[in-house]
């Protein structure tokens, strides 16, 4: 190694204490450039409405609540729903949880605060209208998404319901508990003040003919939803309670149960909330169903809280017959067992021979629902009987689209929510209207090993607190204070979009990055060292070579 001691014996030197800012520009030496991005976070691509959550969060954080509101209605408007009874899908591909053994940052929880933080805001009013008049048949989440951002394009939007109450399945089947009626109320009195207009006790078949709808408006759009109850085919059927109309009952007010010992034939979600309320009435459950918990299909939290509120689960067995015994109906109850994979991906469940007999005061059925397509003309159906529709819920008849549980089955809330949003869409593109729509944003999706997790803020992630009410059908949960909102929000590595953190600004060994509401890059000096790009907690920032951006 050479040693440098003799430098000690040089002499004296005069120093200019001119500055070498302006001789030494250091860009000249770069060949990639930092350049600061908007990318897809995972939790935002695993949405099935596409809601811009760290956008949104940053908002928040920002204090620009109504903005926050705005951005997220863009692609659902009724964050205070989905904030209760979302899966969440989007926090099951947190890259915080990820990368990390953090959990997940409680989206759905924020969500929940921001619907309830915003819930006086009234809904834009467009301000030019078209002309157009639009039917929505059915009052679900499909149907009021779909009415919402129709009305927001400017057409007279008339919603018909055959019930006398409006809201469809958030209504009359996730219990209170979960999704409380006055939710449902205070979104549909907004959707009234935008000029959207209701008309209950018509029944689509029966009230007006499908026909007649198309031939009065410029288009319709059907989410009548999937509420026919599937037969469980077996002798003494009669005498079982049907799964959707018991929880419709309870929320018209109904609280009587049929004894104390009841049976839920079912592995799906209605299946727990029937479990779940009739447990909540003060009845002992026993949830028979023919697999195991890993192929049940309910979601996972509902399986948790039932077995949290003393719901047993009688695995692997089949019903085979009801009778009227002494005590009560006796259920002939087969033992099964798993074997290969049947067409659903999961162990088929197979006879073994072994039947017992079980006595139950009640007995619900809820193995799942099917469509109601008698209003609809066979040239709409397909093979199966379905409304037959495209991604975007055009059908044969230009002038018909459909979405929801209606055409895909009974799925989530959130799911019919995007499903009435892309229809709407399609509609005004139909209708000439598609410039009164934001462009998509097709940003490809930053991915777990591109974060850079190593300054997050530790702490346990959020949950929405229990609630100190603990009447029956009341709401469970709480929503979150705001002060915890803001903390939660602190978890967010911000995938794919700046939330002015200043980590690149910190660490920049040159200082060539300005603030101005977020990083502004000095190319005089940045040596594009990558530096900012590696600390940027959710990689918002990316290199992009010098020689791309010549020829680009």
């Amino acid at each position: 190694m050479t040693r440098l001691d003799h430098v000690d014996d040089y002499p004296e030197i005069p120093v200019s204490l001119a500055s070498t800012a302006t001789a030494l520009k250091t860009g000249a030496w770069r060949s990639v450039r930092p350049v600061l991005t908007e990318r897809t976070a995972p939790c935002s691509q695993g949405c099935p409405a596409g809601v811009a959550i760290p956008a949104y969060l940053h908002l928040i954080t920002a204090g620009r609540l109504e903005e926050a509101f705005s951005l997220f209605r863009q692609r659902n408007p009724f964050p205070a729903i989905t904030g209760r009874v979302c899966p969440h899908a989007c926090q099951e591909v947190c890259n915080l949880a990820v990368t990390t053994d953090d959990g997940p940052v409680s989206i759905r929880s924020i969500e929940r605060w921001l619907g309830d933080a915003t819930a006086h805001l009234p809904h834009p009013i467009p301000d030019e209208g078209t002309g157009k008049r639009v039917a929505v048949v059915g009052s679900g989440p499909g149907g009021l998404s779909a009415a919402y951002y129709l009305r927001r394009t400017g057409h007279e939007v008339t919603v018909f319901e055959r019930r006398n109450d409006l809201g469809g399945m958030l209504r009359h089947a996730i219990p209170g508990y979960r999704l409380p009626a006055a939710v449902v109320d205070s979104e549909l009195a907004r959707l009234r003040a935008m000029g959207i207009d209701f008309r209950t006790g018509v029944a689509l078949g029966e009230d007006v003919s499908l026909d007649e709808l198309a031939a009065d408006h410029a288009a319709v759009f059907v989410a009548t939803g999937a509420g026919v109850e599937r037969s469980l085919g077996i002798p003494g059927e009669h005498l079982v309670h049907p799964g959707l109309a018991f929880l419709e009952a309870v929320a018209a007010g109904a609280t009587a149960t049929p004894g104390r010992r009841c049976a839920v034939i079912g592995g799906g979600n209605t299946a727990m909330d029937v479990a779940r309320v009739l447990r909540r009435l003060g009845a002992e459950v026993t949830v028979i169903y023919r697999r195991t918990a890993e192929e049940m299909p309910a979601i996972a939290e509902e399986y948790e809280r039932a077995i949290a509120d003393g719901v047993r689960f009688a695995w692997l067995s089949v019903s085979r017959s009801i009778g009227q015994g002494a005590d009560g109906l006796v259920v002939e109850v087969e033992q099964m067992k798993l074997g290969e994979p049947d067409s659903s991906g999961r162990p088929r469940p197979e006879p073994t021979g072994r039947v017992r007999p079980q006595v139950f005061d009640g007995v619900f059925a809820a193995i799942g629902e099917t469509a109601d397509s008698t209003p609809f003309p066979d040239r709409l159906l397909d093979a199966e009987g379905w409304l037959a529709s495209g991604p975007d819920g055009a059908t044969e008849d230009a002038a018909v689209h459909a979405g929801g549980d209606l055409v895909t089955g009974p799925a989530t809330v959130v799911a019919a929510i995007a499903a009435g949003r892309r229809a709407a869409r399609a509609i005004d593109r139909m209708l000439g209207f598609a410039d009164r729509w934001p462009e998509d944003q097709t940003d490809a999706t930053v991915p777990p090993d591109e974060v850079n997790p190593i300054r997050r803020v530790r702490r346990p992630a959020a949950v929405d607190p229990e609630s100190a009410f603990r009447i029956a059908l009341s709401e469970e949960t709480v929503t979150l204070a705001a002060a915890a909102v803001l903390e939660e929000i602190e978890r967010c590595l911000s995938c794919g979009h700046c939330n002015e953190c200043g980590t690149c600004f910190a660490f920049c060994p040159d200082g060539a990055i300005a603030w101005d509401h977020g990083p502004v890059i000095d190319l005089d000096f940045c040596k594009g060292c990558g530096i900012c790009v590696t600390e940027c907690p959710g990689r918002t920032m990316v290199l992009v070579n010098e020689r791309d951006l010549v020829n680009a």
